[in-house]
């Protein structure tokens, strides 16, 4: 008989499913659908794209010869606090209700914290996640700590709304004259077909703006700074302080000696801009010469899938 694994990794713009045999470890079965951070979207609309999604995943196993699912995984955007997973284990258990889905083991927590499991196997280490927003967590082998992630209102320095927030601002202090001429104009007034500094502030406040539509304007920083754009430069190298003031918040917060061990990076901000990635580095290893930093090279929802795996292998 047949052991299946459901992986759920429901983030700010995009939430992933998949189904996995159990024993092999293959995935059998994906769909991804629109983000599920109920934080951003509410309860209503984060538990309609969680059900639609469950049921989808019903129908693929009906059409095997065991519809069980040993364990699942549940790693969602938005769980902060202990209200906020009674909040997503509410819309959980309602959509699992409703797609009529049967499940042994449940498991709901925090989408980084499920990476980091994953990316970790179970090992001291560390996970800086740089995308829409920012977050660092770190585990000691007995408990998880945690940095950041506070949402764009709190700060989220150095995340890709962070940046996207930046380059439009460094846009209007030229428009205004109060800042320095930068390219990124141009790249974003063409990214949105705006013709000016009005259209921008409008695109800002329109009903349909989302913060992971701002944070796509920091996708431009990489190639301005390859320019040699000295605005470019300068928002590029304050995300990466911000980003090692992150870091080493949270490897504080595991007591963190200097002894050999892995900080692993993930999301677009610090993947896709190189010299963010490169002064993280070097900050981070002049501090802290033991520590050995990667680049995560899969999906996050591969980690997800791993931690799944062990805790399938562990019941």
């Amino acid at each position: 008989m047949n052991d299946w694994l459901l992986i759920i990794d429901g983030g700010a713009t995009k939430t992933a499913c998949a189904v996995v045999h159990a024993e092999t470890g293959d995935i059998k079965y994906t769909k991804t659908a629109g983000g599920s951070n109920y934080q951003a979207i509410g309860v209503d609309s984060a538990t309609e794209i969680l059900q639609a999604l469950l049921t989808f995943v019903h129908a693929f196993l009906q059409g095997q010869t065991n519809s069980e699912i040993a364990v699942a995984t549940f790693a969602m955007a938005g769980i902060d606090s202990s209200k906020d997973h009674a909040v997503v284990k509410a819309m959980v258990r309602e959509a699992i209700t409703t797609s009529q889905l049967s499940i042994e083991t449940l498991i709901i927590e925090n989408d980084a914290e499920a990476t980091l499991l994953g990316v970790t196997a179970g090992q001291t280490g560390a996970l800086l996640i740089a995308g829409t927003g920012a977050i660092a967590y770190a585990f000691d082998g007995r408990r998880i700590e945690r940095a950041g992630g506070w949402g764009h209102r709190a700060g989220d320095e150095g995340s890709g709304y962070w940046l996207g927030q930046e380059v439009v601002r460094a846009i209007f202090r030229m428009e205004d004259g109060r800042g320095e001429p930068t390219i990124l104009k141009n790249e974003v007034y063409n990214f949105l077909r705006v013709q000016d500094v009005t259209e921008l502030a409008a695109w800002l406040f329109r009903p349909a703006y989302t913060n992971a539509q701002l944070a796509k304007m920091g996708a431009f920083l990489a190639d301005a700074v390859a320019k040699k754009d000295s605005c470019a430069i300068q928002i590029s190298t304050r995300a990466a302080h911000e980003l090692v003031l992150l870091a080493c918040a949270v490897l504080k917060k595991i007591s963190y000696q200097g002894e050999a061990i892995n900080l692993y990076c993930n999301g677009g901000a610090i993947k896709h801009n190189p010299l963010i990635l490169k002064i993280f580095s070097q900050d981070m290893t002049t501090m802290y010469p033991q520590i050995q930093i990667s680049l995560c090279q899969h999906q996050p929802i591969h980690y997800i899938i791993e931690r799944t795996k062990r805790a399938y292998d562990n019941r």
